[in-house]
């Protein structure tokens, strides 16, 4: 039978870290997908009024940082859409494009247990699933609650990916750059290296 899993990671990549890199790469491996696209955010909700580095230099590092990997495709949907960046929106735009497939949208476990408080959260549950990435000790009691209770609910289908994270931020890479430190353990070296050519986080 044909793989038909589709991972979707978003967020803002600003800029794009060994987190995010092991995050999408423990999704395509422990969730089997044959394909991760990953999707920088024009505007996120939450973010709204923050200022942000430009698109197409966020994309230029998503794409640096999964270079090599040929599951992975960086998409800038959201970054042509004028509108604000929406998961549900995204999702419902991607089913339409690979209808034959099956999408999984890629998270940490705080995002996954607020997914309800989310726009159009209840929906989101009932037509999409999740691979959450957990931590030993950290939420577990919670989070398997929570996986309980929206399978009961929605039905949803949550595949757990178990790989150790990089405990690391892009605010905290920022903070750094900013006051002239190392971000060479925190981030992709041709993301780094990108960012040092274009002057940004100055």
């Amino acid at each position: 039978m044909a793989n038909k899993r589709i991972g979707v990671l978003g967020g803002t990549f600003d800029p794009v870290h060994i987190g995010h890199k092991a995050l999408g790469e423990a999704a395509v491996e422990e969730a089997g997908l044959r394909m991760l696209i990953v999707m920088p955010a024009r505007i996120q909700p939450f973010k709204q009024g923050k200022k942000v580095t430009e698109d197409y230099h966020r994309k230029a590092m998503a794409e640096l940082a999964f270079a090599g990997n040929d599951k992975v495709t960086v998409s800038d949907y959201e970054l042509k859409n004028t509108v604000i960046s929406y998961t549900y929106d995204t999702l419902a735009y991607l089913k339409k494009v690979y209808s034959d497939d099956k999408l999984y949208f890629v998270m940490g476990t705080d995002s996954f247990l607020d997914v309800e408080q989310w726009y159009k959260g209840r929906e989101l549950l009932e037509n999409f699933s999740f691979a959450v990435s957990v931590r030993p000790g950290y939420k577990e009691k919670e989070l398997k609650e929570k996986i309980g209770d929206v399978k009961k609910k929605c039905g949803t289908e949550v595949i757990k990916i178990h790989a150790h994270m990089p405990d690391v931020s892009s605010t905290a890479v920022r903070d750094i750059l900013k006051s002239g430190g190392d971000v060479s353990h925190l981030i992709p070296e041709a993301v780094e290296r990108y960012i040092k050519e274009n002057g940004l986080y100055r």
